[in-house]
């Protein structure tokens, strides 16, 4: 096992006056494609995590992954073996607060709900199984005192792990645009195991370029002056470059040289690489892969000089969980993001700006006078705003029918933080924004929990209701203020013109609301 203290070490039992000090500790469990990783860390009320312990063990789990498409056998007991160890690492610590994440390259594996099944029996935790949008999503919680320097630059934040490579395009600490590729360390290294021909770089090297060269578009639009790399082994590798403007905690190389050295070092052999960077024949091997993939992006992004950031995914992990303990929500946190990464989505689409905005803001009001009655939350009133903004997207296919097209076009779509669940709730919602009941002839439908189709009945109900509100398109209803009145669902209207076209409409709109609310909505219009 390869370990590395970054401080500390076990605690004994502390004074009364000093417990009642103490920060509070949290333990970080990564399965990734190449190691099962623990941190071990500190928190407190200024919202700071500080890492006191790191554990890495290798394992092979991605090779299992990308060759055969599941875990095998003696891969899951190593896996089980070593969580097991670091929780009793966890036990001499005295940390209460843990949690098991499998990275997006794990949630590719045919029996990863065996895996989790078995965490869970083992250890009495969920395993959390990210997908790629989550990883984001963790990625930037860990990247954020970064941004928050760079306020007013585009910057390009670059997250390349085992299975993939998550983009992401900021404006300071805002969203602009999130991408990711199925360009991973352990994935490309693989792939090009099992071509014949070519040298391994050569083939490296082609495969990395291809799909850079595919998301050139994405990036090209922006003028982007700074490059943030997450990467935990190329972070280690180049940290001692005599070329690094080293910082406490992230150091600088600029472009040019850095692509030489790149050049250079993935050429040589994996245990020539070993030697150079004093890593373990593994980490060895994924630098190779690591190495190219940043220079394709280097190379195609044109930037002045890289960013090597001490963070990572598990980085983010640990800040969520500290947020949880101080009742934040991190979804709610980052609500912000994601609203922009769904416009982003809409804008690709060429939707109606205007009245995606009106439809989210009265699914909204409507929203917050039904939640109680329907038993809906915080993470229900976001995944409904998502759907109000996209709920029109489909017209880009087609205005026949779009309401199929808004499904299948976000089913598809990466929204940043949404994961796959949370997105095919998303698009079921504005599936029925129009006139078809939820039921067993849809199968999108079906395939959802029983949980979640009451939960996509009773968001798009709201939202069909607050579509007919701007029926035309005009934006004639300025504002709303909806309140439940004994069996009425009241509609308070400020507008202007004629409400004939939304009377008119309302009966076929209303259905399914008062379905699931037993209200019926009623018009009013506000006389100041």
């Amino acid at each position: 096992m390869e370990a590395k203290k970054t401080g500390g070490g076990r605690r004994g039992r502390a004074s009364p006056a000093r417990q009642a000090a103490a920060p509070t500790l949290l333990a970080g469990i990564d399965l990734g494609s190449t190691a099962v990783r623990l941190n071990i860390a500190e928190t407190g009320p200024d919202a700071g995590v500080r890492v006191i312990e790191e554990l890495t063990h290798p394992v092979s789990t991605g090779a299992d992954i990308f060759r055969h498409g599941r875990i095998l056998p003696g891969t899951m007991t190593a896996i089980l073996h070593i969580i097991g160890n670091y929780l009793r690492l966890a036990d001499d610590y005295g940390v209460e607060h843990r949690q098991i994440a499998a990275s997006s390259a794990i949630h590719e594996a045919a029996n990863r709900e065996i895996l989790a099944d078995r965490v869970r029996h083992d250890t009495g935790l969920a395993l959390v199984l990210l997908d790629t949008v989550e990883e984001s999503r963790l990625a930037y919680q860990a990247l954020l005192p970064w941004l928050r320097r760079r306020q007013g630059n585009f910057s390009l934040a670059l997250n390349i792990g085992g299975g993939s490579t998550e983009m992401m395009i900021l404006r300071g600490e805002d969203l602009q645009i999130g991408g990711v590729r199925r360009l991973g360390v352990a994935r490309l290294f693989h792939a090009a195991g099992q071509t014949g021909g070519q040298t391994r770089a050569e083939i490296l090297r082609a495969m990395s370029i291809n799909i850079v060269n595919s998301a050139r578009d994405v990036y090209q639009e922006y003028n982007i002056s700074t490059f943030f790399l997450v990467n935990r082994n190329l972070y280690r590798a180049f940290r001692n470059d005599p070329l690094a403007e080293r910082r406490p905690d992230d150091f600088i190389i600029a472009a040019e040289p850095l692509r030489r050295s790149l050049e250079k070092a993935y050429q040589l052999s994996p245990t020539e690489i070993g030697r150079l960077f004093n890593l373990g024949l593994t980490d060895a091997e994924m630098l190779i892969p690591a190495m190219l993939i940043l220079d394709s992006f280097v190379w195609a992004v044109e930037t002045a000089e890289v960013t090597f950031t001490n963070t990572e995914t598990l980085s983010g992990l640990l800040i969520e969980m500290g947020m949880a303990l101080r009742g934040e929500n991190p979804l709610t946190a980052f609500r912000r993001q994601m609203v922009r990464s769904a416009r982003a989505v809409g804008e690709r689409y060429g939707y109606d700006r205007a009245h995606a905005r009106m439809v989210t803001e009265f699914s909204l009001a409507i929203f917050d006078a039904v939640r109680e009655m329907l038993d809906l939350d915080d993470r229900d009133r976001l995944l409904l705003e998502l759907s109000a903004v996209l709920h029109d997207i489909g017209m880009y296919v087609s205005e026949n029918l779009h309401h199929r097209h808004s499904a299948y076009l976000i089913k598809w779509s990466d929204i940043v933080g949404i994961n796959e669940n949370a997105r095919a709730l998303i698009a079921q919602t504005a599936y029925f924004h129009r006139q078809e009941t939820p039921s067993d002839a849809h199968p999108d439908y079906m395939a959802l929990s029983q949980f979640d189709r009451i939960r996509v009945a009773k968001l798009a109900g709201i939202l069909r209701l607050a579509d007919v509100l701007d029926r035309g398109h005009r934006q004639n209803v300025r504002s709303l203020k909806a309140e439940i009145a004994g069996e009425e669902l009241r509609l308070v209207l400020d507008m202007s013109g004629d409400m004939g076209i939304i009377t008119e409409a309302l009966p076929k709109k209303a259905d399914l609301i008062e379905l699931v609310t037993g209200l019926r909505p009623v018009l009013r219009r506000n006389h100041p």
